[in-house]
């Protein structure tokens, strides 16, 4: 009898034990991320972090910088630079504007410098700036009948404030440029050169405009129309004119290179006896 009930007790514990195994829950091996999310949640992207100084509005307003002359262009090697203070082959007409001739250093650019001393508020629109450039005195005979372009570098350089912009102020700017050139042919008449007017040289935003390239062309050249050996030396010059100013202002000649039919430049024969010291700083 008390085997039967010893059988008894182990069979009811058995139960016991398979019924609390069952009960227990068998872990999840995968665990979903968003499970602790509610579902009416939103979800933001994550804040994005930038460079303050990136935003154009926080930082401080920003200035135009003020407008400086470009560099001074370099120099074909048979160019008239000025270097040795030599002008005596440049004269000023008794035509147009009074004025002198001397060689100033521009920061660090020796050129030549024409100071207008007679045009004037009262005059302006009709005065006439001009250089004389005596070829004779910078080339052999030999040479001239070669000669089929001429170039130069030149500037303006303003000295009141007459010139008015659109706004109505008073600027200190040398306003336009506008350069036209003469001469005498081998068959003794006269031939203009087209002129030229300056683009894109500063000549409404700085005190002294940049460089204005300008070059004469002996268009006509085949029918005779540029210089040879016959020519006299009282006609063997070309003249540079400035016309049309709106402001009273210098002008500087720089760079005066003689070109031959394939674009070669002319090498010089400045004569030795013309060479003159008024050079000044």
């Amino acid at each position: 009898m008390k085997n039967l009930n010893k059988f008894i007790n182990i069979i009811c514990l058995s139960a016991v034990i398979v019924l609390c195994t069952g009960c227990q829950k068998e872990p999840d091996s995968q665990i979903d991320p968003d499970s602790s999310i509610p579902e009416n949640a939103v979800q933001t992207e994550p804040e994005l972090i930038t460079d303050p100084g990136a935003d154009s509005e926080s930082g401080a307003e920003s200035e135009t910088p003020t407008p400086t002359n470009a560099p001074f262009p370099e120099s074909d090697m048979n160019a008239v630079n000025f270097n040795d203070g030599n002008h005596a082959f440049v004269k000023i007409p008794d035509t147009g504007a009074a004025g002198e001739l001397f060689v100033e250093n521009v920061d660090g650019n020796f050129m030549l410098k024409f100071t207008d001393l007679s045009t004037n508020s009262g005059n302006l629109k009709e005065s006439v700036q001009e250089i004389q450039v005596s070829v004779g005195q910078l080339l052999n005979p030999d040479q001239l009948e070669s000669v089929r372009k001429i170039s130069f570098d030149f500037y303006a350089e303003a000295k009141e404030d007459l010139y008015q912009n659109e706004a109505g102020e008073s600027l200190k700017v040398p306003g336009s440029i506008s350069i036209n050139g003469t001469t005498f042919c081998a068959d003794g008449t006269a031939y203009e050169f087209e002129g030229v007017s300056a683009v894109d040289v500063n000549p409404y935003n700085l005190e002294r405009s940049d460089v204005c390239h300008v070059e004469f062309e002996f268009l006509l050249a085949e029918s005779g129309k540029c210089w040879d050996s016959s020519i006299t030396t009282e006609k063997l010059y070309f003249t540079i004119q400035r016309t049309g100013m709106e402001n009273i202002s210098d002008v500087y000649l720089d760079n005066l290179v003689f070109y031959d039919a394939e674009g070669n430049s002319i090498p010089l024969h400045i004569r030795a006896e013309n060479l003159t010291e008024t050079t000044q700083e």
